[in-house]
């Protein structure tokens, strides 16, 4: 398995991060590989969304304990080798060109496609909670009661095995935050 994308955006030697001056640019197609911008100094995407018909994409790449900042406008996102949580905060945007397009979804509530989580199991992710994990499925509004028995099905799991299953964490169900406020301590 590859190193994870958050591993990508710190020093080696545990220094101080020196921050150079933000690169900004506007090109018609940014082309995203495995969650970095090979175009632009291999930078790690960290955070993107639509605004109008163009998607604005921040990323950073760190050289030794120096990091250079990028945003970017761009008319068409191309996507490869993804996790899903790129086209997921990006769903419904309209900017996003993945290979394949936005292929059938295994997660509706996150926007994550079916080959997120094949490539995830693919990987060697063989519980339903790991690829949880790595692909953020199950992690919507409805905390996988749509997407986990699929998932379960693509791992040749019965339903009641328990790497069929997930680890749940609060709140089962979506809650109102004035209900969750009622219970704050005074």
């Amino acid at each position: 398995m590859s190193e994870p994308v958050w591993e990508r955006l710190r020093s080696d030697d545990g220094r101080p991060l020196r921050v150079a001056p933000i690169r900004r640019e506007r090109i018609e197609l940014l082309r995203v590989v495995d969650g970095d911008l090979p175009d632009h100094g291999a930078a790690t995407v960290f955070d993107a969304w639509a605004e109008g018909t163009a998607v604005v994409v921040r990323a950073a790449s760190v050289r030794g304990h120096e990091v250079i900042p990028w945003e970017l406008r761009a008319k068409q996102l191309s996507i490869a080798g993804s996790d899903g949580r790129l086209e997921a905060l990006l769903a419904g945007s309209g900017v996003v060109a993945s290979a394949g397009e936005l292929e059938r979804q295994a997660c509706a509530c996150r926007g994550i496609s079916t080959d997120a989580a094949y490539r995830a199991i693919g990987a060697g992710w063989d519980t339903a909670d790991a690829v949880k994990r790595a692909t953020r499925i199950g992690f919507g509004p409805c905390q996988g009661r749509r997407c986990i028995p699929w998932l379960a099905a693509r791992l040749e799991l019965e339903p009641d095995d328990p790497l069929a299953q997930i680890t749940p964490r609060p709140p089962l169900v979506p809650v109102p935050i004035s209900i969750l406020a009622a219970f704050a301590e005074s």
